[in-house]
Order: structure tokens, then C-alpha cells, then sequence
């Protein structure tokens, strides 16, 4: 009997052991969080397609599954509902053709709306091309701050659908405990990928508008966390190409690059001008060979663009003052110094409305800085802003890849951890996947740059 006793008890230590130990277990694999005084029952995130989560030109569910604040949603278990479309999106994908010499092209397929019969408004109220001013006053693809140039955004009713409402009006009426939001880039973007031809909104109104959409979220106590505006000269858009940088065109034996500026004078390319990607089809396109020098006139032919009074189309284009590159495609100096000034008003306009009330800034700017001269280090992986071989920005050269946008999340959630005393796990950047994978040798093609489809990055925003 002593010894059935005895073996009782031996089971009973060993079955308590095996129970402490799977707890222990559990307690390493699964660790415990907290979101601290953030309250994430009610999740909203207002913005335009960096919210959105649009990546290579186009919004795309597989891609969408990545945007920022769905990933935060993801990391604190909360619903988070997004205007969903399936692949390959709302159009004008950009996807890899051939890895060597590199090339891509545009994916002329358009996806459906997969979440467009939700019954309540959408969580990501993202909206892809928006500006300022369309949080406030934007009901539909018509009234959109674009349509007064006649742009209109149909990406606004896919959000929107037809309630006659406007972003911050559907985001207030959810009552959101906590929102996110990252607006403002388009409104000096515009300007800069099209070469200074988009009017930039005035710093003024700027803080007009911003001010109204905090006081707005303010007002019904939703705790709210705010990203700045990056550098917008810092993305590949600007960095790949051009005079000041490693693949510099006069490097490759074109010298004398001549430009059209905004005052209508004519200038010669320095390493101080920045050439917009557009440059890149002049450069790769199909045409190219008989675009750089040609004095027949093929850029304004194929591009169905007028010859603007004073251009000489018998003398070669891009090489002589009388048949200049079009400002367009060019940030020149005086541009660039517009560009930084408007940034850093825009930027103070945003830290000081948010400490006014209380609410925590997002350093985007700080962090792309970063990217560009640094670059960034995260679980194991290294992130530079180098088109394509960089890993953080998709093939449009603006918007991130999947993983820059879990970087993205992780930069807000370490501010959100900070400021209401939370616990957030962060994103284990190397287990989402890269949007760019890529086998074999990667090599660029003509003057070391990659091949872009033309009409590719017409309308490039945020």
C-alpha cells in the first residue's frame, strides 16, 4: 500500500511539474501586453494612401492586409475593416518583367471591391490621393480638391460609398476610442512630382484645415496619435536619376543636359537638381534611343504634348537650350528650396497643434532622413531608400513594400507605447513578407537605371 502511495505521489509531483512547466511555456511563447490608458475598441485611421496601404501604383487586397494600421489593429486584436480590392487592384499596378537587365510593366487589370456591402463605415478611412482639405469637405470622386483640375478621384466613392459623408464625418460617427492620422503629403507632392507645375497649399490654410480636424477628435475625446510629413525628396522617385547622384546621366556620357524652368528661363543640369522618375522613360522607354539629342521632335510626338512656343524642335532635344527637357521632369534649386520650406512649416503647423492638445507626433521625416543617409536595421534585415535592392520602398518609388509599411507600424506603436504607458508588441519585420522578391542576379539595364513603363507615374500621390 505504502508503495501505491508513493507512486500516487510521484505522479502527482510529476503532473504538477509538467502543468508549471507548460504555463512557463506559455507565458514565453504567448507574452502578455498591455495597451496601457489606449483604448483600441474602437480603431479609426484617416489619411490618404500611405493609410490606405496602396503599394507599386496601385491598391491591392494582398497588399492592403499590410497597410499600417491594420497591422497595428493585428498586434492589439481589435476589428479593423478596410475597402478591400481584389488583385491586381484599382489599376496601373507596376510588376517586375525581367530581373536582368531589370524591367517592369504596367498590369492593365482592374479588381473588385471584396468588403463593399460592410454594414457600417469602413475603419480605414485611407483614401488614396487625398489632400487636407478632402478629410474636411470631400463627399465624392467629383468633389474631390483633384476634380478642380479635372482629376476626379474615384477612389473616394469606393471609400466613401455614396453616405454624403466625409471622411472625418465617418470617422467621428463610429465614436472612435483611438485613431491614427497621417494626411498632408499630397499637398506638397503634387508640386514636387511634377516638377513645381501643382500649387501647393498655402501653410496658412494648411493650418486652417489641420487644426479643425483635431479640435474635431478632440471634442468627443479620442485619444489620436499624428505621423508628420517626410522629405518628399528623399524617395526614389527623386534619387534615382539624375546629376547628383550615383547614376548620374552626365556619368554615362550626357553631358550638357539642358532644362525648361518654371520663370521660363533655361538652365543646364547640376548636381543639385533632382529628375523626377518620369525622366526614367525618356531614359529606358522604347523611344528613348531617339528621345535624348533627337531633332525631330519624337518626345512631343509620342507623348501627344504640345511644342511649347519657343522650343526649336530641330535642334536636340535635352541638349540644347532651344529644345530643353521640360520643367516637369526637373526640381531645380529654387524649387527644392520651396519644397524644404513648405515641409518644415507644414511639420511645425503639425507638432504644435498636437501638443496643444496633448495628442503624440509620429517623426516620419526623422525616420526616412534616416533611411536615406544610414538606412535602417530590423530584425536582422538592413532597409536603405535605394529603388528596389533598398527592401522599404515598391517599385513606384514613393510608397512602401509591405515590410516598410510593418516599419511604419512599428514607428507608431513605439510612440503609442510611450505616450499611454502600453506594452505593444512590436512587428517582427522579417516575418511579413517582401513585396520585391526577387531570384538570380538583379542588374539595371541602359545608364545603370531601371526600365519603367511609360505612363507608369503620371499621377503618382500619396
Amino acid at each position: 500500500m505504502k508503495k501505491y502511495f508513493k507512486l500516487i505521489s510521484a505522479f502527482l509531483i510529476l503532473s504538477s511539474l509538467i502543468y508549471l512547466g507548460c504555463e512557463d511555456f506559455n507565458k514565453v511563447t504567448a507574452p502578455a501586453y498591455s495597451t496601457g490608458s489606449a483604448d483600441f475598441s474602437k480603431f479609426v485611421a484617416v489619411g490618404n494612401s500611405l493609410t490606405q496601404g496602396e503599394q507599386s501604383s496601385s491598391v491591392f487586397e494582398t497588399g492592403q492586409m499590410y497597410s499600417f494600421p491594420n497591422l497595428i489593429a493585428q498586434q492589439v486584436n481589435t476589428t479593423f475593416e478596410q475597402a478591400t480590392i481584389s488583385d491586381p487592384g484599382s489599376g496601373g499596378r507596376i510588376e517586375v518583367t525581367v530581373l536582368s537587365p531589370f524591367a517592369t510593366v504596367t498590369n492593365t487589370l482592374v479588381g473588385v471591391p471584396t468588403n463593399l456591402t460592410y454594414p457600417a463605415p469602413y475603419n480605414n478611412l485611407g483614401v488614396k490621393g487625398a489632400f487636407l482639405t478632402d478629410v474636411l469637405n470631400t463627399t465624392n470622386a467629383n468633389d474631390c480638391y483633384t476634380s478642380n483640375f479635372g482629376v476626379p478621384n474615384p477612389m473616394f466613392d469606393l471609400v466613401l460609398r455614396g453616405t454624403g459623408a466625409t471622411q472625418l464625418q465617418l470617422a467621428l460617427a463610429q465614436e472612435p476610442t483611438f485613431a491614427t492620422l497621417w494626411i498632408g503629403n499630397n499637398d506638397i507632392l503634387a508640386f514636387a512630382t511634377r516638377g513645381g507645375l501643382f500649387p501647393i497649399t498655402d501653410p496658412t490654410q494648411f493650418g486652417t484645415d489641420y487644426n479643425s480636424i483635431l479640435d474635431a477628435f478632440n471634442l468627443i475625446g479620442t485619444d489620436l496619435v499624428v505621423a508628420n510629413i517626410p522629405n518628399v525628396k528623399q524617395v526614389p522617385f527623386f534619387t534615382t536619376v539624375g546629376p547628383g547622384v550615383g547614376l548620374s546621366l552626365q556619368a554615362n556620357q550626357i553631358p550638357g543636359l539642358v532644362y525648361a524652368k518654371t520663370n521660363g528661363t533655361v538652365a543646364m543640369a547640376t548636381v543639385d537638381d533632382l529628375f523626377t522618375f518620369k525622366v526614367l522613360v525618356l531614359l529606358t522607354g522604347s523611344s528613348a534611343a531617339g528621345f535624348i539629342g533627337d531633332p525631330t521632335g519624337a518626345y512631343y510626338t509620342v507623348n501627344g504634348i504640345p511644342v511649347p512656343p519657343g522650343v526649336d524642335i530641330t535642334q536636340p532635344f535635352g541638349l540644347s537650350p532651344l529644345n530643353p527637357w521640360p520643367n516637369g521632369l526637373i526640381l531645380d534649386p529654387d524649387e527644392i528650396v520651396t519644397i524644404d520650406g513648405v515641409i518644415a512649416a507644414y511639420n511645425g503647423i503639425i507638432s504644435a497643434a498636437a501638443s496643444a492638445r496633448n495628442y503624440a507626433v509620429v517623426d516620419v521625416n526623422s525616420l526616412l532622413s534616416q533611411l536615406a543617409v544610414n538606412g535602417l536595421d530590423y530584425n536582422g534585415l538592413h532597409f536603405t531608400s535605394a529603388y528596389v535592392e533598398g527592401g522599404f520602398f515598391s517599385l513606384d518609388g514613393v510608397h512602401p513594400t509591405s515590410q516598410g509599411y510593418a516599419i511604419a507600424a512599428n514607428e507608431f506603436i513605439k510612440v503609442i507605447n510611450q505616450k499611454y504607458g502600453a506594452t505593444i508588441p512590436l512587428i517582427d519585420v522579417s516575418t511579413i513578407p517582401g513585396s520585391l522578391v526577387f531570384s538570380g542576379e538583379l542588374s539595371m539595364g541602359k545608364f545603370g537605371i531601371p526600365k519603367i513603363p511609360a505612363g507608369a507615374l503620371d499621377n503618382i500621390m500619396f
